[in-house]
């Protein structure tokens, strides 16, 4: 098969930054429009996971869903496993919406950098790692499912489970502002 499927998280609270950050504006796109268009270049498909208030304000264009029912509202591991099962596929291109300055060209160097025996590829640079720019291994999804199921929700403690390979952003792009992620209206 060899399908990639893109998962755009955008279902944060946003509480830091005042209101939903998939739809926050950066030179006349939204936040989550940058997203999408970052994965769809390196793609099969791509899946925007979000709160169910906020599915009627994405455009009908895109493919959308909430989280599987039993997860919902448990933060991005829950996102990323709902993606998983909403579209079977071998790898998974996982990127926050609030990333906005992560584009095409990064996902493709990401993807060329990828470790392909590891469970997870990830970023970090000097100063911290990035768990949610990075690609996900289908076949991690039931172990994914056993840690929700036992309440484990913290992203970086799943990577510590599994084969995480970690890449310098600086092998990406230059300029490690464009990892940034954007918790407040002035970042």
């Amino acid at each position: 098969m060899n399908l990639t499927v893109g998962i755009l998280l955008a279902g944060g609270l946003s509480r830091r930054f005042g209101s939903p950050k998939a739809f926050a504006e950066i030179e006349g796109e939204y936040f989550y429009e940058c997203a999408y268009r970052a994965l769809a270049g390196v793609c099969d498909r791509v899946v925007i996971v979000s709160r169910p208030e906020l599915v009627s304000r994405f455009s009908s264009n895109y493919d959308v869903i909430t989280d599987a029912e039993w997860v919902k509202g448990k933060g991005p591991l829950a996102g990323i496993y709902s993606g998983m099962i909403a579209i079977q596929a071998d790898k998974y291109v996982v990127l926050p919406c609030d990333m906005p300055f992560v584009g095409p060209e990064e996902t493709k160097k990401l993807v060329a950098l990828a470790d392909t025996s590891a469970d997870i590829t990830a970023v970090l640079n000097h100063a911290e790692k990035i768990p949610l720019f990075s690609i996900w291994d289908g076949r991690i999804k039931n172990q994914l499912k056993n840690e929700l199921e036992n309440g484990q929700l913290r992203v970086m403690n799943f990577m510590e489970k599994v084969t995480t390979r970690w890449i310098d952003t600086s092998t990406i792009h230059e300029d490690q502002l464009v990892f940034r992620n954007l918790n407040h209206p002035d970042d």
